[in-house]
């Protein structure tokens, strides 16, 4: 029994340190939006804090697991049951509002046009310019709406200019992305679910070998 909650007291662990991880990249995916596009700075919080919450309850869960705590396991499943609930009803509510979502991001980058600073200079920092060297685009739909491209719309590596637009190309990499997200959604759900799992039969195991030593001790 004792060997039995010892490995299953190392799965747990070995499950936990990777939903920290998994945690530590969405904080790192939210990070990265931040200091890309601060127009989406409100998606970009919501992801963060998603990942801090996720830390948090893998490490909590690490901590149950580590001082084969009961008590501490149990509530650690109870924690992940919402914590996959709440995701599954957010990534639903994404998928149902699909369309909506891209009309936004559409107006957002409206936003981000009218927002540059006006004349273009050649060596534009703004937020548009950000997205031409990120994605090789140029302008809302094409060269043809600079009087004279700045340097953002050539390629770097090729010093070409870059002939699409980036309305167009940034709602595709949008599009595209989605997949990956729900891929990615999918991924953190299994291994809440596994972590739970392991959680759960580890604080019955707790309990089976105190009860047990209770037993043989008379």
């Amino acid at each position: 029994m004792a060997c039995s909650t010892n490995v299953l007291k190392g799965f747990s662990l070995f499950w936990d340190i990777i939903l920290a991880l998994f945690g530590l990249v969405v904080i790192g995916l939210g990070v990265h939006i931040v200091y890309k596009f601060e127009h989406f700075n409100t998606a970009a919080f919501v992801i963060i804090a998603v990942g801090v919450v996720v830390v948090l309850t893998a490490l909590f869960g690490a901590l149950g697991a580590a001082r084969e705590s009961s008590a501490t396991s149990k509530v650690f499943v109870v924690i992940l049951i919402i914590l996959v609930i709440l995701e599954v009803l957010a990534v639903g509510f994404l998928w149902v509002f699909q369309t909506s979502l891209l009309i936004n991001v559409d107006k957002t980058f409206d936003k981000l046009w009218n927002d540059q600073p006006v004349p273009i200079k050649p060596g534009n920092q703004s937020q548009i310019a950000s997205l031409e060297r990120w994605l090789d685009c140029c302008g809302n739909v094409g060269p043809s709406d600079y009087i004279l491209p700045p340097n953002s719309c050539y390629n770097s590596e090729s010093d070409r200019l870059n002939l699409e637009g980036c309305r167009q190309k940034f709602l595709d990499f949008i599009a595209d992305r989605w997949t990956t997200f729900n891929l990615v959604s999918l991924v953190l759900f299994g291994v809440e679910i596994i972590c739970a799992l392991l959680a759960y039969v580890l604080a019955n195991s707790i309990v089976n070998r105190w009860r047990r030593s209770k037993y043989y001790q008379k």
